[in-house]
């Protein structure tokens, strides 16, 4: 019976009047689709491909939002100049004062006399402090389309 549905799934058998020659013939050509690797005869084939699907997908929900995410980020360390107002990653304000290859240096407090070395990795971004007790204001922000509505 095995023998029979393999050759009804094999597009490239050939019928002949004999049924030997039928089955030489089933044996000999390759079977089903891309040549029997992905027919389910070899279980493992399908793991592999279910495996690459998923790094794919992974890669495309993963790793390419955080790798245009830091790339983001870096564009905007290097758009920093002298004189911005900067926050760092542990949430520290400034002003830099001065640029060297790998560091900045951020002028730290009100007395004006606190100069830190900062390493260009771990400044956010520009930022001005809000020293009011206001909240600030919500930006308004855009409405999303939905999938099927125009508008």
């Amino acid at each position: 019976m095995n023998e029979w549905m393999r050759f009804l799934l094999d597009s490239s058998t050939v019928i002949t009047p004999t049924g030997s020659e039928t089955q030489a013939a089933a044996e000999t050509t390759s079977s089903g689709l891309f040549g029997g690797f992905l027919s389910g005869s070899n279980g493992f084939t399908i793991v592999i491909v279910y495996v690459i699907a998923l790094v794919v997908i992974m890669y495309f929900l993963s790793f390419r939002p955080t790798q245009k995410r830091e790339k983001a980020l870096a564009e905007q360390r290097n758009a920093i100049q002298i004189g911005d107002m900067v926050v760092t990653n542990s949430g520290l304000y400034g002003k830099v004062v001065d640029m060297t290859y790998d560091c900045f240096i951020i002028e730290f407090g009100l007395n004006k006399g606190v100069r830190v070395p900062v390493a260009r990795g771990e400044v956010y971004g520009k930022r001005e402090p809000n020293m009011t007790n206001e909240a600030p204001p919500e930006e308004e922000k855009p409405k999303k389309k939905g999938l099927f509505r125009r508008g």
